[in-house]
C-alpha cells in the first residue's frame, strides 16, 4: 500500500485544486475518476492532490523562486515608475515651466529623505508623492497653467485646486493611496497659511514638507512663462528667508546644506532624471 504522503509535499484539497485549475469540485472529482490526477485518500477518506501533478496537467507552472517573484516585482515597478515619470513630464510641459520640473522636485527630494534617515519604505512613498505631486494641475486649464501675467482671483482659485485633485487622482490607484496625502498637504505652509486645509507645523506630512520646499526650490532657479532663472545663491537666500513661515526650517537647514550645496559643485543631477528609488523600485535614473 502507497504510504500517504507528509504534509510536506504540498497537498490540496479539492476546493483549493478546483480553485487552481478553474474548475468545479466536481470536475475535480471527475480527473480523479477519469484517471487524469491522481488522488491520495487521507486516513478519513477524503481526497488530496499533490501540486505537483498538476504541472503534469499544464494547468500550473513549477513555482518561481522567491528571487525571481522578486526580480518580476521590481520590473513591474520600474513599468510604473517610468508610466509615471512620462506622465509628469508631459505635465511638466503644459505648465509654463521648463522640462523636467517634477523629475528635479523628485532628485531633491529623494536626497533629502536619506540623509534625513528617513524609513526606506517611507522613503518610497515620498518620493513617488514627489514625483506625482503637480498630477491634479490635469484638471486645469493650460491656458491658466501657462498665463505669462497676474492670474485673477477665479484663475488662481482653480490652480489651488490642484492639491485636492492630485490626492483624488492617486487615491483611485490602490498602490498609490499611501500618497494622497503628501500631495494633499505639499502647499501648507509651516505657519498655517497654505492650502487646502490650514495646517501647521509638525501637523503637515513630512513628505509634505519637503516637496514644498523642494517645488518651491526649482521654480525659483527654472525658467518659466511668468519670471526667468534665478541663481542657486538667490534662490537659497529666497527659501532660507521664509524659514519658519512657508517652511519648515529644519528641512530648510538640510536643504541648503546636502542638495543647494552639491548643486553648486554638481555633485547631484538636476538635469531630470530622478535620483534614487529603493529596492522594492527604481535604482537608476529613469
Amino acid at each position: 500500500m502507497k504510504e500517504f504522503p507528509s504534509p510536506q509535499d504540498d497537498l490540496l484539497n479539492l476546493r483549493e485544486a478546483a480553485k487552481i485549475l478553474g474548475v468545479c469540485v466536481q470536475t475535480v472529482k471527475n480527473y480523479i475518476y477519469q484517471g487524469k490526477i491522481r488522488s491520495h485518500r487521507t486516513p478519513g477518506g477524503h481526497h488530496r492532490i499533490l501540486r505537483e501533478d498538476l504541472v503534469g496537467l499544464g494547468y500550473l507552472d513549477d513555482r518561481p523562486s522567491w528571487e525571481e517573484m522578486l526580480e518580476k516585482y521590481n520590473e513591474l515597478y520600474r513599468g510604473y515608475i517610468s508610466t509615471l515619470g512620462a506622465l509628469t513630464s508631459a505635465l511638466d510641459g503644459r505648465d509654463g515651466i521648463s522640462s523636467g520640473h517634477s523629475r528635479r522636485v523628485a532628485n531633491y527630494v529623494a536626497l533629502l529623505t536619506e540623509v534625513m534617515g528617513v524609513s526606506r519604505e517611507e522613503q518610497e512613498s515620498i518620493n513617488l508623492a514627489a514625483l506625482l505631486h503637480d498630477v491634479g494641475k490635469i484638471f486645469v486649464n493650460e491656458r491658466i497653467l501657462s498665463k505669462p501675467g497676474k492670474l485673477t482671483d477665479q484663475e488662481s482659485y482653480l490652480i489651488r485646486q490642484h492639491p485636492e485633485m492630485g490626492e483624488k487622482v492617486v487615491n483611485r490607484v490602490e498602490f498609490l493611496k499611501k500618497i494622497g496625502a503628501l500631495i494633499r498637504h505639499h502647499h501648507e505652509r509651516f505657519d498655517g497659511r497654505g492650502y487646502p486645509d490650514g495646517l501647521s507645523g509638525e501637523k503637515i506630512p513630512l513628505g509634505a514638507r519637503m516637496i514644498f520646499v523642494a517645488e518651491t526650490f526649482d521654480c525659483i532657479t527654472s525658467d518659466c512663462t511668468y519670471q526667468s532663472r534665478r541663481g542657486l545663491d538667490e534662490a537659497g537666500n529666497e527659501i532660507e528667508r521664509h524659514a519658519g513661515t512657508q517652511f519648515d526650517p529644519d528641512i530648510v537647514g538640510i536643504f541648503l546644506q546636502e542638495v543647494v550645496s552639491k548643486l553648486r559643485d554638481r555633485d547631484i543631477d538636476d538635469s531630470g532624471g530622478t535620483y534614487l528609488f529603493h529596492d522594492g523600485g527604481v535604482t537608476e535614473g529613469i
